[in-house]
């Protein structure tokens, strides 16, 4: 690229344009060119210099970020003063509001510092901190006296108090190195030799929990793929479990390996953990990290030579060996497949100009192009050309609502009226939005909140709300949607004129849950089996096509149109295996789901070394929690096949199996 013909912005655009995934440094370097790099660079945290900044009546406002506690930087601050015996914390919530207002009172009258965290979770008391703030007179209050505030960004936090204070932030270290050593560098020299019992041993797991605490910060960035929730976890659980691998070694002769993972997985830092995959994960993760191998000379994590373990010495060699941990990081070192380091940069290139999108003028342009209200009428007349009508049920074939020996309609017979009915109600409700879209832009009608959202959507080539309240769950965008959408009706018509197909389309659902029940239900009154005492056991078929296929399997169902995320695919020996370069998705094979009894389906994943892989409606993969325990976007767990690995490899790799992907 010849970088004089182009202007700083066109080279932008242009490198946008053939790589999205890397749009972030893109700008990054395009601000640089234009503003310089001051503009690029996190400054330092500088926390004396912001409370120089402020005075008696003046609030320092803590706005904090998922990963940062800046309560550590607040009380060496309060000790380098000489404050720290008059500095008083109290954590807002129910009931603390009075408690506060004394404090303040308090603090007004002796000069001490009084830290309110968490303003946040008080949003019924903001007002009355608003009423306090106007009200205070700095002629009457101690000079000394300050006001520390902390809380989340919140729409509920009083506008004047945020205008009249310092705000400060504190963004957690972006990379493992950054992170690891943020670790050490708030360790002092007495916390890290805190183990005299055994100094070596401490010094060597205390290293693996800080690299566990970094690499769970830093999965967060790798999406759904990292964790299905992104966590915030804080110093403090590091510090509890440092504390707690501490008394352990202390008290016990060998070291306790299974409850110090239990502690340290599933209570400290799994305690804020609520998707139970996730609990699954950081579980597995953990193992990667703190085992006994941490004590071997050659032990290198995930196996990469730029990550071995520090010789034995002080807490600045310590830090020194941190200082010099590779910038750009191996994904491998995440427990993640390099192609992971691409989804990563999606996800930030997609959050960042959807940020771009948000604060674009919707007015009408000038010039010789189309204006925005146009552009919105072609699709939605496009739109409306393109979706069908749905045929009546009454068209339907004899085998897709055939009746058993007692008169009733099929389980499976029922599911498909009851997801039909579902779609015909969506062709209604979008054919109808989109005539009064038309309406609405001539002038005809009246422009509502709905069509104000759905002429925003359409610009931004989103799903419009009042769509998505009576859709299924999708993160296409607009015209792919729209397309999918389409294709749904067409499989569902399908199977309603022809008769059920030899494979099912499983991502077409509203419900796949509910499709799999009626399937083994259907199995279950053939065989006279009750059908709590049956699951599905998943056989991968030499088929990828539906078309393919010659007729139904004797027994269960076929399913298609699925996809695994994480690993690739080995059709020779129907197995997980490692995924290739630049491929983050692979299409499966058709599925034939077998019903076997229940007692022996646990058998068959322990002796066919399976891996149990969760299935997800779409990529996001969170939810709302359901009361089955489990996230309404999970629909089933799927023992694939594996080589002979441990299944916490691939559980550390994020696999899972999409009924959709977002493009």
């Amino acid at each position: 690229m010849n970088k004089n013909k182009l202007t700083p912005f066109q080279e932008m655009l242009v490198k946008k344009s053939s790589r999205e995934n890397l749009s972030t440094l893109v700008a990054r370097n395009f601000i640089a060119a234009e503003l310089g790099d001051f503009f690029t660079e996190s400054p330092p945290f500088d926390l004396e210099g912001c409370f120089n900044d402020s005075k008696n009546n003046t609030p320092l406002i803590f706005v904090l970020s998922s990963g940062a506690d800046p309560t550590e930087y607040l009380l060496s601050l309060a000790t380098h003063k000489n404050y720290l015996d008059r500095t008083h914390f109290i954590s807002l919530g129910q009931g603390q509001g009075p408690k506060a207002e004394a404090l303040i009172q308090l603090g007004w009258e002796t000069g001490d510092w009084v830290v309110l965290q968490n303003c946040h979770l008080a949003a019924s008391w903001m007002g009355k901190l608003e009423q306090i703030q106007e009200s205070q007179d700095p002629e009457k209050i101690s000079p000394d006296y300050r006001l520390w505030l902390t809380s989340m960004p919140s729409p509920k936090f009083p506008v004047p108090v945020l205008q009249g204070g310092v705000k400060i932030t504190n963004e957690p270290p972006k990379g493992l190195r950054a992170n690891m050593g943020r670790t050490f560098q708030d360790m002092n020299e007495e916390g890290y030799e805190a183990c005299a019992a055994k100094p070596a041993e401490f010094k060597v797991m205390l290293y693996g929990l800080a690299i566990f605490h970094a690499v769970i910060l830093e999965r967060r960035k790798f999406g759904a793929i990292g964790w299905n929730i992104p966590y915030e976890w804080m110093d403090s659980d590091f510090q509890v479990s440092r504390e707690q691998v501490r008394l352990y070694l202390i008290s016990q002769d060998q070291v306790p390996w299974v409850t110090l993972q239990y502690l340290i997985a599933a209570v400290n830092y799994g305690g804020r953990v609520t998707d139970d995959k996730d609990v699954r994960l950081i579980s597995a993760v953990l193992k990667g990290y703190f085992r006994p191998e941490m004590f071997e000379p050659k032990f290198r994590f995930a196996g990469l030579d730029d990550y071995s373990i520090p010789k034995e010495g002080t807490l600045e060699e310590c830090r020194e060996f941190v200082h010099h941990l590779p910038q750009d990081e191996n994904p491998r070192i995440f427990g993640l497949h390099p192609n992971a380091l691409i989804t990563a940069q999606f996800n930030q290139a997609k959050t960042f100009l959807d940020t771009v999108l948000s604060v674009q003028p919707r007015i009408s342009g000038g010039g010789g192009g189309k204006k925005p209200e146009d552009i919105v009428a072609d699709m939605a007349e496009g739109f409306l050309k393109m979706i069908p009508e749905g045929v009546k049920k009454k068209a339907a074939h004899p085998n897709t609502y055939r009746k058993t020996a007692q008169g009733g309609i099929v389980s499976i017979g029922v599911f498909h009226g009851q997801e039909y009915d579902q779609i015909l109600r969506m062709i209604s409700v979008i054919k109808a939005s989109l005539k009064m879209l038309g309406k609405a832009i001539k002038g005809i009608v009246l422009m509502s909140s709905d069509m104000e959202g759905m002429y925003n959507s359409f610009l931004a080539q989103r799903v419009p709300n009042n769509w998505a309240k009576v859709a299924y769950p999708c993160m296409k965008p607009l015209n792919s949607w729209t397309d999918d959408f389409i294709l749904r009706i067409a499989f569902m018509t399908s199977w309603l004129t022809k008769g059920p197909p030899n494979s099912f389309w499983l991502s077409s659902f509203f419900f796949p849950q509910g499709f799999m029940t009626a399937a083994l239900q259907l199995h279950a009154r053939k065989t006279k089996i009750p059908i709590d005492m049956l699951d599905f056991h998943p056989v991968a078929r030499n088929e990828t096509e539906p078309d393919k296929l010659k007729g139904p399997p004797e027994t269960g169902v076929n399913l298609h149109g699925l996809f695994l995320q994480g690993c690739g695919w080995d059709s020779t020996h129907r197995r997980l295996q490692e995924s290739d370069k630049g491929i983050l998705f692979v299409p499966m094979p058709i599925i034939q789901l077998c019903p076997e009894m229940v007692a022996e389906v646990p058998q068959m994943v322990i002796d066919g070394n399976l891996y149990a892989c969760p299935m997800y409606k779409t990529s996001e993969r969170k939810g709302t929690l359901s009361t089955t325990g489990h996230s309404t976007n999970f629909v089933k767990y799927f023992a694939l096949g594996q080589p002979e690995q441990d299944a916490e490899h691939w559980t550390a790799r994020g696999v899972a199996m999409l009924c959709m992907l977002d493009d």
